[in-house]
């Protein structure tokens, strides 16, 4: 549910995301706690390349589903 633009929280990783997935998930830094933000979208928005501790990891949608996020307050009052 993230756009280009907004920032978010990393807040967990889905339950259903397990074994190698997850463990990649963790290895590349997506643990609680961490920034993460959409920095490059492909033509089709598959995959997206997202920044995460300073560094731009691609995700496909289907993995990117599994990492659970909070976006950022400052987000909604931007929007609105």
């Amino acid at each position: 549910n993230l756009k280009k633009g907004e920032k978010a929280v990393v807040v967990g990783i889905s339950q259903e995301c397990k074994g190698e997935s997850r463990r990649r998930l963790l290895d590349l830094g997506v643990v609680k706690g961490t920034d993460i933000s959409i920095d490059i979208t492909s033509p089709l928005n598959d995959p997206k390349g997202y920044l995460i501790r300073n560094t731009v990891i691609a995700f496909r949608n289907e993995q990117a589903a599994n990492i659970l996020i909070e976006k950022n307050k400052n987000n909604e009052q931007r929007n609105k």
